[in-house]
């Protein structure tokens, strides 16, 4: 997804843009459960608000084009039934809307976009080697070949600008490692959740009054939680998910009892008569990753984007919203070059990388902050500033359960419409912090004798781990990576290139 976005920030800067597709799309479009090169799309994706709005923005009649093919447009609050530890969320119209989509077919209405502008090239069927460096101070193009080829007929692909959005299989640490440079060193958040999938038939005659349920899990005693929701084409997408290794079964039977195992049955009851109309497919690459490229030195005409750079685990739904906020930071980027430099791409790396940490600060913290607590087994495992910050929370949840006020901040939150700090406002701290110190209190009255131990560093458990550039010898690579590049020119004799994530 980083990839087509990228993409289109380059077609309003650059005279040629070439995308490669490690995926072969020559046969056509690859259906609703998606493609090989992006597994996870077989699962549910959320884009929140702030994503869709920018997406919008440079897909202009994009939402409308959506809702002629049959994608419902809910609101969060109204059409959504929201079970959480601390009870049901309060359902009002809150404004707060989502336009339900899967993404294959969001991605496939981007590329038909892009193929249409005049200087865009989709080469599909295409994998990229390596960079190609010109004095090793300056990226000059990538080496490619056709997927599954022989390197030997690799061809070369100049360009002055290459922008890796290859997600989560990027081998840009080993290229910058073969070329010389330090690999940036990397962050990583593993609440070792898995997830399952199925899609549904909507039954016929369904009357409920929702779009969908969510059943969220609760920690540290309920690891399980689940999603259900309908898109396009009179289906429902049903996701189990289960943090600390306690994953979903990918069997039939088992699949519905995992369902049925959930502290709220409505999840259950919706699809335990429904017929399904694909097989259960499970995930469990959910790892918050991300790499430090804003502080590494960089060959120049060198960016990495979207997953690539930060990683983010799916079932929070920010991962979209966060390519968004980087292709927009890309956009910015380009746009004070072009007025004060408008030839010269020195610096563009640094400057980009700088402010794509900064966009998608706020999608890390939601997802990275919620792990790190799945990480830890129990809440004595806690230091004392994590115990109280998961006592807040759970007074904030308690809240929104009672208040529509709360409840509205708490989706402007994940929406990315307003920033965490949001929930930090007097009327929301006060009676929250309140509910958190009685819960507090009885906690260290209880565990006296324990305090000190749950300050201790955890040993059976990692909550994250840095990986310095020296060190860091293991790096995962997907089988079915897709790499794509953006080759253009920027002015006369001036080439750019895009590497692009193709999910």
């Amino acid at each position: 997804m980083s990839g087509l976005l990228s993409g289109r920030i380059l077609v309003d800067y650059f005279d040629r843009v070439t995308i490669l597709e490690r995926d072969d799309f020559s046969s056509g479009a690859h259906g609703r459960l998606g493609r090989k090169g992006v597994p996870q799309g077989r699962h549910l994706h959320s884009l929140a608000a702030r994503g869709s709005e920018i997406l919008e923005r440079y897909f202009p009649g994009l939402d409308e084009e959506l809702a002629a093919v049959g994608c419902p447009l809910v609101d969060q609050a109204q059409d959504f039934i929201t079970e959480t530890s601390a009870g049901r969320l309060p359902r009002f119209r809150s404004g707060i809307m989502m336009r339900a989509v899967s993404r294959s077919l969001l991605e496939e209405r981007l590329r038909r976009r892009l193929e249409k502008e005049p200087n865009v090239r989709l080469r599909s069927g295409s994998e990229v080697l390596g960079l190609v460096l010109a004095g090793n101070e300056r990226v000059a193009g990538v080496r490619i070949r056709k997927a599954g080829g022989s390197p030997g007929l690799a061809e070369v692909l100049s360009a002055d600008l290459v922008v890796d959005a290859s997600g989560q299989g990027s081998r840009a640490p080993r290229w910058l490692e073969e070329a010389g440079y330090r690999v940036p060193g990397e962050e990583v958040v593993d609440a070792r959740l898995g997830y399952a999938s199925r899609w549904f038939k909507v039954p016929e005659g369904f009357s409920e009054d929702w779009e969908g349920i969510s059943v969220l899990p609760g920690w540290p005693d309920n690891p399980r939680g689940g999603t259900l929701r309908r898109v396009e084409g009179g289906v429902w997408t049903a996701v189990l998910i289960g943090f600390g290794s306690d994953y979903p079964p990918t069997g039939d039977e088992g699949f519905l009892e995992f369902a049925r195992s959930l502290p709220s049955p409505s999840l259950h009851r919706a699809i335990e008569s429904a017929e399904p109309v694909s097989r259960v497919y499970g995930y469990r690459r959910t790892a918050n990753r991300r790499r430090s490229y804003e502080k590494a030195r960089l060959p120049e005409g060198f960016l990495v984007t979207g997953d690539a750079s930060c990683s983010l685990n799916p079932i929070y739904g920010t991962g979209m919203t966060g390519a968004a906020l980087s292709a927009e930071a890309l956009d910015e980027c380009l746009r004070e070059r072009r007025r004060y430099a408008p030839d010269d791409l020195a610096g563009l790396g640094r400057r980009f990388h700088r402010r794509q940490a900064a966009a998608v600060a706020s999608c890390w913290t939601l997802t990275a902050n919620s792990d790190r607590l799945w990480a830890a087994q129990r809440i004595e495992d806690l230091n004392p500033a994590r115990r109280l910050l998961h006592n807040l929370s759970g007074g904030v949840l308690s809240l929104a359960v009672e208040r529509e006020d709360v409840a509205r901040t708490l989706l402007e939150v994940k929406n990315l419409l307003k920033p965490p700090s949001a929930l930090l406002r007097f009327g929301i701290l006060l009676p929250a912090f309140r509910r958190a110190g009685l819960s507090l209190t009885k906690t260290h009255t209880a565990e006296s004798k324990e305090s000190e131990e749950s300050t201790k560093p955890l040993r059976k458990r990692v909550l994250f781990r840095t990986r310095s550039p020296v060190t860091s010898e293991k790096r995962d690579y997907a089988p079915d990576q897709t790499v794509s590049d953006v080759n253009g020119q920027l002015g006369e004799n001036r080439t750019s290139a895009l590497s692009k994530e193709a999910s």
